[in-house]
Formats: C-alpha cells, structure tokens, sequence
C-alpha cells in the first residue's frame, strides 16, 4: 500500500465546511421567529434555573 500525503486532512476540511455551514442555517432567523440556537439557548437556561432552585431547597 503505498502512502499518498497530499491527501492526508481532506476528510477534516470537508467535516469543517459541512460544519459550519450547518451552524450557519441553524443561526439563521426567518422573518419573526426565533433562531434554533436561541431555543437550545433558552433550554438551557430553563434548564439550570430548575436545577439551581432544586438545589438550593432546604433539607
């Protein structure tokens, strides 16, 4: 098998531009609506506004 260097790291470029092309759709606002990363965002702090109130309940 013989080694051919000038294609070694392709794979890793193609997954970086498909990558980033995703998160830019994904940041992407239509009209009024929001985007999807403020949704994950919004969980998220939902998320550990729960987990703090939780935590912070006397034993």
């Amino acid at each position: 098998m013989k080694y051919h260097g000038y294609q070694l790291g392709q794979s890793s470029t193609e997954y970086l531009v498909v990558s980033l092309i995703l998160l830019m759709l994904l940041g992407l606002s239509y009209g009024e609506h929001p985007t999807v990363i403020h949704f994950f965002l919004e969980s998220v702090r939902t998320g550990f506004d729960k987990f703090s109130s939780f935590i912070s309940l006397p034993i």
